[in-house]
C-alpha cells in the first residue's frame, strides 16, 4: 500500500512539474527544454504500452474510441501520403517524417496517458495542487508585469498604437496563454462565488493587444455568466445559433479574411493557406504527407513542396528564412493530409467538443460542471489559436490535453462517486 502511495504521489508531482514547466518556463528556457513536451509524449506512449501489456482495464467514453481511431486513421493517411509522394519522385526526409509525426500527435498521445493513468494518480489531488501554484504564478506574473510597465524591462511592441507586453515569454500570443491557464485553473475552485475575481485574473492577458485573445475572453465572459442558460439549449439549436455567430464575425472581419486568400499580396499566411488548397487538390485526396508542409519540420528539413509551388522565394518561407512557415495550423492538415484527413481532424475537435457538452448537460452537480467548462473553454482557446498560430502541434496544447485528461478523471471519479 506504501508502495502504490508513494507511486501516485511521484506521478502526481511530474504531472504537476510539467504543467507547471511547459507554461511558464518553456520559453525562457527553450534551449534547454525545447524537447521537454515530445518527453512526454514518449512518456505517455510507454504508459499507454504498459497499461495494455498488463491487461489493465482502461474505461474510455465511447467518444474516446472514436477519436482514437480516427487518429489512428490520418497516422495511415499521413504514412501513405509519404509512400505515394517517394512514388512520384518526391522524397521528404526521413527525420521530417518521424518528427513531424511526433509533433501532430503529441498533445493527443499526452491525453491518452493520463487518461490511462486514472486509477494509478488521484486527478482532483493534482488540480488542486495545480491551483495553488498557479495562483501564486499569477502574482509573480503581476508583479513582472508592473515592473516592465515602469522599466520596460522586456521587449515591447506597438499594436493599434499601443504597446503590448509579453515579458519573458518569446510572443505576445504565449503570454496571454499564460493568463488563460490561470484563468481555466483557478476558475475550478472560484467560479461560484469569485466570478469577478476570475475576470480580473484574465483581464491581465489583455496586455498582450491579441485579437485572438480578445474573442477568448468574449467567449470566457458568454460561458461564465450564460453558460447555465446556454446548456439547456437543444443541441442542434445550438450548433445553429454558432454557425450564425461564425457567419457574422466573417463579416465584421470580411477584409481580414480576404488577406488570407488573396494570391497576389506575398503575404506568406495567404500564399501558404491558397497553396494547402492547391495541394489538396492536386494530391488528393490524401496530401502530400507528415513533414512535407506548413510544419515546423517540413522547414527545418525544407520540404520539396515549397519548390514544387514555385513559394519558395517567398519571405518567410523561403529556405534562408522560414520563420512564418509554421504561421498557421489548418493548412499543414490539408497540405499533407488532404480533404481526407481535414475531414478527419474535424470529426476529431467534434468528438472533444460533445465528449465535453454532453457530460456537462449529464453532470448532477457544479463540481462536475466545472470540470466539463473548463474543458469546454479549453478547446475553444485552442481553436481560436488555431486560426494563425500551428498551437495544436505545440507545447502549448500538451498542457491543455493534459488538463483534459485530468479532468475528465476528476469528472468520472466524482460521477462513481456520487
Amino acid at each position: 500500500m506504501r508502495k502504490t502511495y508513494n507511486y501516485s504521489k511521484i506521478l502526481e508531482t511530474f504531472i504537476v512539474l510539467s504543467i507547471l514547466l511547459l507554461v511558464f518556463f518553456y520559453d525562457a528556457f527553450n534551449n534547454i527544454i525545447g524537447f521537454y513536451d515530445e518527453l512526454i509524449a514518449f512518456f505517455s506512449i510507454s504508459v499507454i504500452i504498459i497499461v495494455s501489456l498488463f491487461n489493465q482495464r482502461i474505461k474510455l467514453f465511447k467518444s474516446e474510441i472514436y477519436i482514437s481511431v480516427l487518429l489512428l486513421f490520418i497516422a495511415i493517411i499521413g504514412i501513405l501520403s509519404n509512400y505515394h509522394s517517394y512514388k512520384l519522385g518526391h522524397f521528404t526526409n526521413k527525420i521530417a517524417i518521424i518528427g513531424d509525426f511526433i509533433n501532430f500527435f503529441k498533445a493527443f498521445v499526452a491525453y491518452f496517458g493520463i487518461r490511462v493513468l486514472s486509477n494509478n494518480i488521484d486527478s482532483e489531488r493534482v488540480l488542486n495542487t495545480l491551483l495553488k501554484y498557479s495562483k501564486i504564478a499569477f502574482y509573480i506574473l503581476v508583479i513582472f508585469l508592473v515592473l516592465d510597465i515602469i522599466f520596460k524591462i522586456y521587449p515591447q511592441y506597438t499594436r493599434y498604437g499601443i504597446k503590448s507586453f509579453q515579458l519573458f515569454f518569446t510572443h505576445t500570443s504565449r503570454f496571454s496563454f499564460a493568463f488563460s491557464f490561470i484563468f481555466l485553473v483557478l476558475f475550478l475552485k472560484n467560479y461560484k462565488s469569485k466570478k469577478w475575481f476570475l475576470l480580473f485574473i484574465l483581464s491581465f492577458g489583455l496586455f498582450s493587444l491579441r485579437v485572438k485573445f480578445f474573442a477568448f475572453y468574449f467567449i470566457a465572459i458568454i460561458i461564465m455568466f450564460f453558460g447555465k442558460k446556454l446548456m439547456k439549449i437543444p443541441r442542434k439549436t445550438l450548433l445553429i445559433v454558432f454557425g450564425f455567430f461564425m457567419l457574422l464575425i466573417a463579416f465584421i472581419f470580411k477584409d481580414q479574411l480576404m488577406m488570407y486568400f488573396s494570391i497576389d499580396s506575398g503575404w506568406s499566411r495567404s500564399v501558404i493557406l491558397v497553396n494547402s488548397i492547391k495541394i489538396g487538390n492536386d494530391f488528393f485526396p490524401f496530401g502530400t504527407g507528415f513533414g512535407t508542409y506548413s510544419s515546423y519540420f517540413s522547414g527545418k528539413y525544407y520540404s520539396w513542396v515549397y519548390e514544387f509551388y514555385g513559394i519558395d522565394h517567398v519571405y518567410g518561407i523561403s529556405k534562408i528564412y522560414w520563420g512564418f512557415i509554421t504561421d498557421q495550423f489548418w493548412p499543414m492538415v490539408l497540405g499533407q493530409f488532404g480533404y481526407f484527413g481535414l475531414a478527419t481532424f474535424m470529426v476529431v475537435i467534434y468528438k472533444y467538443i460533445m465528449l465535453f457538452v454532453i457530460n456537462l448537460k449529464q453532470s448532477i452537480d457544479l463540481k462536475q460542471k466545472q470540470f466539463m467548462y473548463v474543458s469546454l473553454m479549453g478547446i475553444l482557446l485552442l481553436l481560436i489559436d488555431s486560426s494563425s498560430d500551428a498551437i495544436f502541434t505545440q507545447n502549448r496544447a500538451v498542457v491543455m490535453f493534459i488538463l483534459f485528461g485530468l479532468l475528465i478523471n476528476s469528472y468520472k471519479s466524482h460521477n462513481e462517486v456520487t
